[in-house]
């Protein structure tokens, strides 16, 4: 660990510096937040500048390298500068930050540690393999190789990645800047993640309750204590926290092992616990060997010990960031027709939506419904101010995304009915816990809304009340319909219910610890409130034993430390093929099309690409599959892939790489294990020259 704290110190050293940069707009933007909103100044950086990257990259007007990043950071500052003195706010910043500073420093503190915990963590399974990580690594790489953007695709030479990479991008700028190696970089990345939703959870939940309760005078002496408790439980059972599957299925192993008699002894209980697979609880609706109903409701703490750097992970701190914007926007001025408001909206959603489309629709709907519920009235108004405002939020979401859209055709297929229905007691088991702990908060607040329309009801009660709403509906959306793509058969609706669900637990997380602490005030029975208290705890505590089987089951028990080093795995797996990828990397620049062996998904074909982002002609067939909208395409270069390797026509060979300007051929034992008649003496007929050779892997360049 002590070997790898250097990378860990650069890494966090390089978004410390870059976080500093959003100071001033951070602390403008969120100044009646206790902690001046100080977290989400990261976020802000990285967002900006990568998507500042993306518009110069994709019109040609500045590359995606050290030196371009290092102008757009000049400008930053640059900006800062006139902002401050523009806004005239450049003492009354420097109060602030005086006044502030060990909340800042309270906060980084955190951000840091968590950072350092899940690298270590990290560095018992550093490998990168399996899932999608060759997909999500491959994407790192291409653009870290790209000197202009959008990135392109590592498995489909000459065309640009058709798939939402903006994370990615994110990413990849953070490596250029820390100078860190993207094997590492990689592992660093789902630290990264791990950290700011814990820390951007907890700012924002603490920040709604204290502004919450301020209003109170009553509260004001116990408001700051209760926040900071409300913005660790949300913060604990977003990032860390399980559902109800671990205890269910533990009770009913107990239950089975013991025929059909519930034991509790330390011996029954601890067989049941060691036959608990934690991947179960992401699996648990409609994998009955007799149903064909296969469905996915995965939660980030799975995403963090899983490793994959996918969309849906990688947008959690952006969906974050465009809660505590919404929150604070209509909390401090119900001016329904604001412009900032607009334009901000349209800007983040645009983000959201290049990270991981489905959560532009869905926070789309949060700000329609807390929109709503804010500016009701008992007219037609509010609706009609809604849909105006809507409307305008989504004409700058188009703009905002149009670099990212012009190079990017969606992959959706059409809406269909659920023919597929999950069990109620299969939802409570998963959703339970939360529904529970939200159902006393729901009905008191239906009940003031009828009582007295909304006048009794705070801002910050409509917001977890919002947030609720959607995650709730987001829940009951898959059983009624999907998403139509690739996906079919016993999987049909298993991505719409995956990418839907994933986010009402993190909706469901925040509104928790608000909830908790907000009880307290709502209901005055003494006898009650204990039994809400007690059922709380003991959910809370079911949700966060889940971390114990995940992390000890991938993780080995945290036994045997490897290092960050994502690579290095295949120096044992296929030691050939990993110096041929060191040298690759040391030796080759730009983005020359490189051969190699097509494979199948979720396969350790592919590495070479995946490990450079040095693109070849076809890699994981059914991923082109899915993002180039068919299989013609993809089926025809894997054809074309086979006959290079294993023509033994010079002119048709030759044909085939001028087409697809192919520099070099990489042969090795994944190739060898594809192509059974792979001659590679045939490649020096065509004037191929070895330019790297280790055992039976060699490097062609043509």
């Amino acid at each position: 660990m002590l070997l790898d704290f250097h990378y860990i110190f650069n890494w966090w050293l390089t978004l410390f510096l870059l976080g500093i940069l959003s100071l001033p707009l951070t602390s403008t933007l969120f100044h009646k937040f206790w902690d001046k909103g100080y977290i989400f100044s990261k976020t802000i950086s990285l967002v900006l500048l990568t998507y500042f990257s993306l518009i110069f990259g994709v019109f040609k007007i500045l590359p995606f390298s050290s030196s371009g990043l290092f102008l757009l950071i000049s400008f930053f500052i640059l900006f800062d500068v006139w902002f401050l003195l523009k806004q005239k706010r450049y003492k009354q910043f420097f109060l602030d930050f005086k006044k502030h500073y060990h909340v800042f420093i309270f906060e980084e503190i955190i951000f840091f540690l968590i950072l350092t915990a899940w690298s270590y963590v990290r560095g018992f399974a550093p490998d990168i393999q399996d899932l999608e990580k060759y997909m999500d690594w491959g994407f790192v790489n291409s653009a870290l190789r790209s000197k202009f953007l959008p990135p392109t695709d590592m498995w489909f030479a000459g065309e640009a990645i058709n798939y939402y990479y903006f994370g990615h991008l994110i990413f990849a700028l953070i490596t250029k800047l820390s100078k860190v190696v993207s094997s590492v970089g990689y592992n660093l990345s789902i630290a990264t993640v791990c950290s700011l939703t814990f820390t951007s959870a907890f700012s924002l939940v603490s920040n709604i309750a204290y502004l919450s309760f301020i209003k109170n005078k009553k509260l004001i002496n116990s408001s700051f204590k209760k926040a900071i408790l409300a913005g660790l439980i949300s913060a604990l059972l977003l990032t860390f926290g399980g559902n109800l599957h671990s205890a269910y299925k533990i009770i009913k192993l107990n239950y089975q092992q013991n025929n059909n008699h519930f034991i509790f002894s330390q011996e029954a209980v601890s067989k049941a616990t060691s036959s608990y697979w934690y991947p179960d609880a992401t699996r648990f609706i409609g994998h009955d060997p007799d149903i064909n109903d296969k469905t996915i409701h995965e939660f980030p703490l799975y995403s963090f010990v899983v490793a994959d750097l996918h969309g849906h992970m990688n947008d959690i701190f952006v969906v974050l960031f465009f809660l505590a914007f919404l929150f604070v926007s209509l909390e401090v001025s119900r001016n329904f027709f604001n412009w900032k408001f607009i334009v901000g909206s349209g800007f983040i959603l645009s983000v959201c939506y290049m990270t991981n489309a489905w959560d532009f629709a869905v926070y789309g709907l949060v700000l329609a419904i807390f929109s709503f519920l804010i500016n009701f009235d008992k007219t037609s108004k509010s609706l009609i101010k809604t849909m105006i405002n809507g409307l305008m939020i989504i004409v700058f979401w188009y703009i905002f995304s149009y670099p990212f859209s012009i190079n990017f055709v969606p992959m959706m297929e059409g809406i269909k009915i659920s023919d597929g229905h999950s069990p109620f007691y299969q939802l409570f088991i998963l959703y339970g816990g939360f529904w529970i702990i939200c159902v006393p908060f729901v009905i008191s607040i239906i009940k003031r809304f009828f009582r007295n329309w909304k006048l009794e009801i705070r801002n910050s009660d409509l917001f977890i009340f919002s947030l609720i709403l959607t995650a709730t509906l987001l829940v009951i959306i898959p059983e009624i319909i999907y998403i139509k793509d690739i996906y079919i058969y016993d999987y049909r609706r298993a991505n719409t219910m995956f990418k839907l669900v994933y986010q009402a637990f993190i909706l469901y997380s925040l509104a928790s610890g608000y909830i908790l602490i907000r009880f307290s005030s709502l209901f005055k029975l003494k006898i009650f409130k204990y039994f809400y208290y007690f059922c709380f705890l003991s959910i809370f505590c079911i949700h966060m034993i889940y971390p114990y089987f995940a992390i000890r089951s991938y993780y080995g028990n945290l036994k045997d430390y490897k290092g960050l080093d994502g690579l290095k795995y295949l120096e044992q797996l296929y030691p050939d093929n990993y110096q041929a990828i060191l040298w690759l990397n040391k030796n080759i620049s730009g983005q020359p099309v490189i051969l190699e062996a097509v494979g199948d998904s979720y396969t350790t074909f592919n590495q070479v690409s995946s490990a450079t982002g040095l693109p070849t002609v076809e890699g994981w067939i059914v991923h082109e599959w899915l993002w180039r909208g068919g299989y013609d395409a993809p089926a025809a270069r894997q054809k074309d892939v086979e006959t290079i390797y294993t023509s033994t026509n010079l002119d048709e060979i030759k044909n085939l790489i001028s087409k697809y300007h192919i520099q070099y051929i990489f042969v090795g034992a994944k190739e060898y294990e594809k192509y059974e008649k792979l001659d590679s003496k045939i490649f020096e007929k065509l004037g191929g020259k070895i330019v790297f050779q280790s055992g039976q892997t060699s490097i062609y360049q043509l």
